[in-house]
């Protein structure tokens, strides 16, 4: 098991040479999302300049669903553009890591590949975070309906907290999904996000240090007014692969008579602490 410290030390090689590429694909994937989101923007402001003057309250009623409902088509049409664009760069950043030869045109993998799955896994993602925000929207209405009581407020707290952890938690048992998805397409989603858990079981704690330890990197990002970022993005992705990389290593040493599967199944039997 390899420690954050040469998990970056090897996502460092591994990049040198390459940042031009890992640059370069920030700024296509940046201005496709950019572009689409404008198009999104006018189209629902285009939308909604519908005269409701122009016919009988059944007839705008009517109208102005048919425009909610194409504005929230249109939002969803634009993640399902960005759930497709995610693994397409985590690809290349596979292929940096590995030692394979990684491409421009590898942006597209999500788009060859059973592109329903990968969208499927970003969406689920996205509904276990708003399951985990229930609580808190509850409780903030209570709250504005009884003025912010003092036990409201708490309990805005709590329900805070509870979304924060669980939010944290879910996203770190979760977080080997994409890779495996990617690895092997064909197989279930199911089974990425199964095999994904498995994975996780005592190796979280060492994720989400990993991913404290990029914080004061971060910070300098902001304070270079987002340039930084150009080089602390793909260091944290080429890293985090690194780790996904090491985390599969060592499983199948666990078992190496039987392989990955195997190594899974007994990541899931055994008695792991955080």
């Amino acid at each position: 098991m390899k420690t954050s410290s040469e998990l970056k030390r090897r996502a460092r090689r591994n990049l040198k040479g390459r940042y031009g590429l890992c640059i370069g694909i920030q700024f296509l994937v940046g201005a496709v999302l950019l572009a689409i989101s404008l198009v999104y923007v006018l189209t629902s402001f285009s939308m909604g300049l519908v005269d409701p003057f122009s016919a009988g309250t059944q007839n705008i009623s009517a109208g102005y669903m048919a425009v909610r409902a194409g504005i929230y088509l249109s939002f969803l049409a634009v993640l399902s553009i960005y759930s497709l664009f995610m693994p397409g760069i985590l690809k290349i950043y596979l292929n940096i890591c590995t030692g394979h030869t990684a491409r421009l045109s590898d942006l597209l993998f999500a788009f060859q590949n059973k592109p329903h799955k990968f969208i499927g896994l970003y969406f689920i993602n996205v509904l276990i975070g708003f399951i985990w925000a229930i609580p808190y929207f509850v409780v903030l209405a209570v709250a504005l309906i009884t003025d912010f009581i003092p036990v409201m407020v708490v309990l805005l707290v709590l329900t805070y907290l509870l979304l924060l952890i669980g939010s944290i938690i879910t996203m770190l048992f979760l977080s080997q999904a994409m890779f495996l998805l990617i690895e092997s397409p064909n197989q279930r989603l199911w089974n990425c996000l199964k095999e994904s858990v498995r994975m996780m079981k005592g190796n979280k704690g060492r994720l989400f240090y990993l991913y404290l330890s990029f914080f004061g990197m971060i910070i300098l990002g902001y304070c270079s007014l987002g340039i930084g970022f150009l080089w602390v993005f793909p260091y944290i992705q080429a890293t985090v692969t690194e780790y996904y990389l090491d985390l599969k290593e060592q499983l199948s040493h666990n078992s190496p008579e039987r392989g990955r599967e195997v190594s899974f199944e007994s990541m899931w039997n055994q008695e792991n602490q955080w």
